[in-house]
């Protein structure tokens, strides 16, 4: 409610974050950063959205499948799900994957915040090599 007095995560203090880990961002729309990296397994893609009481970091897509997921690809990224700490598969609207951490701002400092999104990069590139790999390709 009203009496707890707790400090906003703000747009401007989230860009100085993402600048001081050597991200450099653009404003995606009024509430998401987005921040492209060159990988070792191509583009990545990391929108960072604040919301009221979160900070959702997410890429996008992060395997595009048209909808079409097999059981074997679902089993395969929930098992990746249980081994990783902060960031979570899942599947967006369109039924594409997409690699997301989800964060509570309320008393989230530089360290957190900066810890979950390199976790985040570093799993996109890694998961995305193995199923490179794994798809032959």
């Amino acid at each position: 409610g009203a009496g707890r007095m707790f400090r906003m995560l703000s747009a401007e203090k989230l860009e100085t974050w993402l600048s001081d880990m050597g991200w450099a961002s653009s404003r995606h729309d009024a509430r998401t950063l987005v921040c492209r990296h060159e990988t070792s397994e191509g583009k990545v893609a990391v929108f960072v959205r604040l919301l009221d009481n979160w900070l959702v970091a997410s890429v996008v897509p992060f395997l595009p499948t048209k909808n079409d997921v097999s059981f074997e690809l679902l089993r395969w990224l929930l098992r990746q799900n249980r081994d990783m700490n902060q960031s979570k598969f899942a599947l967006d609207e369109d039924g594409d994957v997409v690699l997301t951490a989800e964060l509570p701002t309320e008393s989230i400092d530089p360290s957190e915040a900066q810890g979950a999104l390199a976790e985040l990069l570093d799993q996109a590139v890694r998961h995305r090599r193995t199923l490179r790999v794994a798809s032959g390709a």
